[in-house]
């Protein structure tokens, strides 16, 4: 039997020996990295860009070749190359580690309470002391499952395929992650965790359980449970916490409006809303969710990746080295990156950014053509396929910093889906924008916006922009207070029950309406 080949991955010097034929994505997993692959591993979106610095690979197969025709000499992709030797690769698109942080000391001897917000992209978790019920830190880690494919519907269709132990398995160690190093920080041990609630999107939750998600699968997307769940016994998280503790995943409302949004309406205050207010998730599942003194409507809405950093050539998670703002002063341009590092990639809330300076500065119409005519011009470049596009930095040396056409087309989309979603729960509930009180904006993206440029893209109607503020990861905070009250669970329970589900897709104006919502434009 042959020996297996070592591959090393920079600049983390991670290592992995696997058999001779093994993808380079398929490596990185076992080193414990997270390499994205949008496409799901076809080599059609060419985001797995690897670049080789020792070593040979085997030659480029044709659907590899047909990924590569835009990238630089030396660059393969993950998905596709096969490791023949040795070889010493830098991932160009591997997410790092956790961002954690720490708020207070552990007084309760140690036993804590945890919450996970189980998300597409990413996981966060928070540890919060069982006798005060003061948060003690949180951390978010890459979700693995974006080997998979960077939305729902990707994994989806990789769990029928015959995927699905592997990618509950991913779902698990991505908490564990989370969990390990927010314990961490905490100073305490995922032992020391006697209650966890996770929220999830239904696809996260259903994968992480085991489910069958074949009813996800077309419509009328039947979510494969409909009450609170215990994580099962034989899942290496429960085998990590206390040996009596209780667990539980969040049930989710209908179809793809999963316990991630049953949760951020516990955070946002809208279990017992009586003056309308409306919560918007702006993630590549994006959900609205609207609640009053008659009830409550929600609706989800496939938004796609582009906001949370996927799907578009330069983006990434919003974490250390993501640009999250573009900023113009006449002919220059300034970035905003989280923690003030070199700016890596783009995400979601810099592609929003930089949209909004290409619109206000007259590079981009309404109907989201790009145009090199203004005072921009300078940074307007075209790529070797002939794609206009704006370039982020004078000198981008290795890192990959430009917004194009196909960039821009892929907002449009996701702000068309969100906008549609948005004005058909306040349709179906007979409740008009001017009459909402409150307006949330949940999740990375939402919390990183300017509700303004929201409104003059055309993503939120006019005159909810003045009443919206940003609630942060309001998943992962419903869940928290879940979690220091157990009788929530009930309460939380009769609003799944009594919710009503604007099923968009099976209105026959939703393609008109989506069509009409493409404009960047506030007044539609």
């Amino acid at each position: 039997m042959p020996e297996d080949v070592q591959v090393t991955f920079l600049p983390s010097e991670a290592v992995a020996r696997v058999p001779a034929g093994t993808t380079l994505l398929q490596a990185s997993a076992a080193a414990g990295l997270v390499a994205p692959a949008p496409c799901g591993g076809r080599g059609t979106c060419g985001a797995c860009g690897v670049a080789v610095v020792e070593g040979v690979l085997d030659a480029p197969d044709e659907a590899e070749l047909q990924g590569l025709r835009r990238a630089p000499e030396g660059v393969r992709l993950a998905c596709r190359a096969r490791v023949s030797g040795p070889v010493t690769v830098r991932l160009l698109g591997a997410y790092p580690g956790a961002r954690a942080t720490a708020r207070a000391s552990v007084s309760s001897g140690g036993a804590v309470l945890a919450a996970v917000d189980l998300g597409t992209t990413t996981v966060s978790a928070a540890i919060v002391d069982s006798a005060s019920g003061e948060e003690l830190a949180r951390a978010a880690r890459a979700n693995r499952q974006m080997t998979w494919g960077s939305d729902v519907l990707t994994r989806v269709s990789a769990a029928l395929a015959g995927q699905e132990t592997e990618l509950q398995v991913a779902a698990e160690y991505s908490v564990l992650d989370a969990l390990e190093a927010a314990c961490s920080v905490a100073g305490v041990g995922v032992r020391s965790i006697e209650r966890l609630v996770l929220a999830g999107n239904t696809v996260m939750s259903s994968l992480l359980l085991g489910l069958d998600v074949r009813g996800l699968s077309a419509y009328p997307f039947e979510p494969p449970f409909r009450d609170c769940r215990e994580i099962p016994a034989s899942s290496p998280i429960r085998r990590m916490l206390a040996e009596e503790a209780e667990t539980v995943v969040l049930a989710p409302i209908a179809g793809f409006v999963g316990g991630d949004t049953l949760a951020a309406i516990v955070a946002a205050g809208m279990l017992d809303a009586r003056e309308p207010a409306l919560i918007i998730d702006l993630g590549t599942n994006a959900e609205v969710a609207l609640a009053c003194e008659s009830g409550t409507w929600v609706a989800s809405a496939a938004a796609g990746p582009a906001f949370e950093g996927a799907g578009i050539a330069c983006g990434g998670p919003a974490i250390e080295g993501g640009v999250t703002g573009v900023r113009r002063a006449d002919h220059e341009l300034t970035l905003e990156t989280i923690g003030d590092t070199e700016p890596l990639w783009v995400t979601g809330s810099g592609l929003v950014s930089a949209i909004n300076v290409l619109r206000e500065a007259g590079h981009l119409s309404a109907e989201g053509l790009l145009t090199t005519d203004g005072p921009l011009a300078r940074w307007m470049t075209t790529d070797s396929e002939g794609v206009l596009g704006l370039v982020l930095l004078e000198d981008p040396g290795p890192s990959c910093l430009r917004i194009d056409q196909r960039d821009v087309r892929a907002f449009q989309l996701a702000k068309a889906a969100v906008r549609v979603a948005v004005d058909d729960v306040l349709a179906a509930a007979g409740v008009p924008g001017r009459r909402v009180e409150r307006v949330f904006l949940a999740g990375a993206f939402g919390s990183a916006m300017d509700p303004a440029v929201l409104v003059r893209l055309g993503v939120l109607p006019e005159g909810l922009g003045a009443r919206a503020r940003a609630i942060g990861d309001a998943a992962l905070q419903g869940a928290v207070a879940v979690a220091v009250e157990p009788d929530l669970e009930g309460r939380v329970m009769e609003r799944v029950r009594s919710a009503s589900h604007v099923d968009l897709a099976a209105d026959p104006r939703f393609n008109d309406w989506l069509m009409e919502a493409l404009t960047l434009d506030p007044s539609r």
